[in-house]
């Protein structure tokens, strides 16, 4: 990346200045990936623990030049950011905001492995390291926020599974249909309004009234918390998006 124009030089004191700039750019950019060459899959995994997105993406570039796996990066680099990220999240030290530019990094890692063709269904879902399990997602009819759902989907997805996102505001029967089209292992419904629960309670006896029965229904966000399973009609209530993922992989 350059960051001086020698256009812009026009004595010899400017000189000395762009000079200046641009070996302190230089340095920056060394002291970030001093051997791109050399970079690992350990490199990956920390520029996604700090939300460096663009970082991540380079070095994820970097790594599939030099022949590394495209399940490699993810097993070793993604999900082992993720982790450390779940162990981190105690109520104590929980950080919304770095969860959602970690997660944003580790999805942009995904999207170019996919963007670039190297990675595939087949790779990243129908192998011994990743569960292929599908999750059909929505915030509830009556509610549109979309933090909590969005970063849940990240977790999610970082791991390996596949999430249909139906996006906010989505009427139970679409949420059921789309389960059923997909033939979904789980139904994931966020909601921070009360008022939306009645919605929530409606999911199941639309699966048993389509006799879809093994869907898991798993509910989330800050409303829903404050009742329990059995109220609410679901399989599970999680307190956060990484107690999402520690049930389902619990199926």
């Amino acid at each position: 990346m350059i960051c001086f124009s020698f256009e812009t030089i026009k004595s010899s004191r400017d000189c000395k200045l762009g000079f200046r700039n641009l070996m302190g750019c230089v340095l920056k950019n060394l002291q970030k990936y001093p051997k791109q060459a050399g970079v690992t899959v350990t490199e990956i995994r920390q520029a996604i623990i700090a939300g460096e997105n663009e970082d991540a993406v380079a070095i994820a570039d970097t790594l599939i030049n030099r022949g590394v796996k495209p399940e490699e990066i993810i097993v070793h680099g993604v999900t082992k950011a993720m982790e450390y990220l779940d162990k981190k999240c105690t109520i104590r030290d929980f950080c919304l905001l770095e969860l959602m530019l970690a997660g944003r990094a580790a999805m942009d890692v995904i999207d170019r492995l996919y963007a670039e063709g190297t990675a595939t269904d087949d790779i990243l879902f129908d192998t011994d390291l990743y569960p292929g399990k599908k999750i059909i997602l929505g915030t509830i009819k009556g509610d549109i926020h979309e933090i909590g759902r969005n970063i849940f989907s990240m977790v999610m997805r970082s791991h390996g599974y596949q999430v249909i996102d139906m996006g906010k505001d989505v009427d139970p029967a679409d949420l059921v249909m789309a389960a059923i089209d997909h033939q979904a292992d789980f139904i994931g419904i966020s909601s921070l309004i009360t008022t939306t629960i009645p919605h929530v309670r409606e999911i199941r006896r639309l699966t048993v009234d389509k006799g879809f029965r093994t869907v898991k229904i798993i509910a989330g966000g800050a409303a829903l918390q404050q009742s329990n399973a059995e109220y609410l009609n679901v399989d599970h209530v999680a307190d956060t998006a990484f107690d999402g993922l520690h049930y389902i992989r619990s199926i």
